[in-house]
């Protein structure tokens, strides 16, 4: 017999984890290539192609983002799995909703990975299979879903015409119907995602929204990881005067 269920969503990088992925930048004049990290790449794209130091540089997606789908480097390794074990090696990598995910994987929690990364979901959990091997978690999560947005199959199931801020609301939607199918739509469920960038903070909170709108009846929650405490934010009906959201400042683990 089902019972209510908190189900968590999660993203990858720079959520659960820090991986060491690079970007692969191509100078359009000379052909030379510039690798940097995510972090370096988020601080310079808006300036490629614009007058100035990066003018002459461009991120053609299937080159500059190589890293973040399934493929090896050259000496045969799979780029997800290597970044992982790296990290593990070298120590850094829990990212900000680090803790909600074990928390989730250890009271046994349905968990749902959302993320724009290419990978398909075998890959996504033979990464996560690393962290049980190196003895970070217990044992591997309790899937409903595994979506990797920017990877073509799933682009062509979930909208080939979307964005990708289109596809993670539409792969947030989806995890909630297939959670709702598994474990009973009769049941007052509740669903979380955690995410520490404000911009994706507003896209969970916009799907969330629309989920709520389908079905008043459960609850949804955002929870934001970028200050030391999380601040949960729930998403409440429509039809009410007050406002939409109400935020309370305390760690997701209820």
């Amino acid at each position: 017999m089902s019972e209510r269920q908190s189900f968590y969503f999660f993203d990858i990088d720079e959520n659960v984890l820090h991986l060491p992925t690079k970007v692969h930048l191509l100078n359009t004049m000379t052909g030379e290539e510039k690798t940097m990290t995510q972090a370096e790449f988020d601080g310079i794209r808006g300036y490629l192609g614009m007058a100035g130091e990066w003018e002459d540089w461009a991120a053609p997606p299937e080159r500059a983002f190589r890293e973040f789908a399934d493929g090896k480097d050259r000496h045969g390794e799979e780029y997800l799995l290597r970044d992982i074990r790296r990290g593990l090696e070298q120590g850094g990598w829990k990212g900000p909703s680090w803790d909600i995910f074990k928390y989730a994987v250890l009271r046994h929690r349905p968990v749902a990975i959302i993320t724009a990364r290419q990978h398909s979901a075998e890959i996504i959990r033979e990464g996560i299979k690393l962290l049980k091997e190196a003895g970070e978690i217990p044992e591997e999560p309790d899937y409903i879903a595994i979506y990797g947005v920017s990877n073509p199959d799933v682009k062509a199931a979930l909208g080939a015409h979307l964005t990708t801020a289109g596809l993670k609301r539409a792969a947030i939607r989806a995890c909630v119907e297939t959670g709702l199918e598994k474990f009973g739509r009769d049941l007052p469920h509740s669903f979380g995602m955690s995410d520490d960038d404000p911009k994706n903070v507003d896209l969970i909170t916009s799907a969330m929204l629309e989920c709520k709108l389908d079905y008043p009846d459960k609850r949804f929650f955002v929870i934001s990881t970028n200050r030391r405490r999380h601040v949960k934010l729930e998403v409440l009906s429509p039809h009410k005067e007050e406002s939409k959201l109400r935020a309370a400042v305390e760690d997701y683990y209820g």
